[in-house]
């Protein structure tokens, strides 16, 4: 009997951590699922700041340089070949998203000569598109308008140029 007692609480012992052992399995299988609902906020806040005359060549003038967001326009009294005028453009990111320059787009008038003998020539050094600003900081870059010293007829130029800087969400 002694035999068939310890079979029996061998069996009942078996028995109850098969059960424990399912419980578990059910347990640690189980889908857990988190609801709720947050909130992230984002301050968007690029824009130039500043722009200032830097430097001129030859006969080059400054008549005026102005900008409001992400729109700078530029204004150059230009009266012969390699005249130039370069202004220094600062943008800030004051928001907390980092930003990317998607794209520069420029606009020239008035726009003498043809595609292939452009009278006025502008260049930007110090930014290209895709770099990337980064939540609270700055950048300062150049823009030079110059009379192209390819003209071959020699006119009093008031150049304007705006620029559009086109910032997108870095992702």
């Amino acid at each position: 009997m002694d035999n068939k007692k310890k079979k029996d609480v061998l069996i009942i012992v078996m028995l109850i951590a098969v059960v424990c052992m399912s419980g578990a399995f059910a347990m640690l299988s189980s889908k857990e699922e988190a609801k709720g609902t947050g909130v992230v906020e984002g301050n968007w806040d690029v824009k130039i700041t500043n722009v200032v005359e830097s430097a001129t060549q030859g006969a080059g003038l400054s008549e005026s340089a102005v900008s409001e967001l992400n729109v700078a326009t530029f204004n150059a009294s230009l009266y012969q070949p390699g005249d130039s005028v370069t202004y220094l453009v600062t943008v800030e990111n004051n928001g907390n998203i980092d930003a990317k320059l998607d794209s520069i787009t420029s606009q020239v008038t008035p726009n003498y000569g043809t595609d292939d003998n452009p009278y006025v020539v502008y260049t930007y050094d110090g930014i290209t598109s895709e770099s990337i600003l980064k939540a609270g900081e700055s950048i300062t870059f150049a823009v030079m308008i110059q009379y192209s010293t390819e003209a071959t007829t020699v006119v009093n130029l008031n150049a304007s140029l705006t620029t559009i800087l086109n910032y997108i969400q870095n992702v």
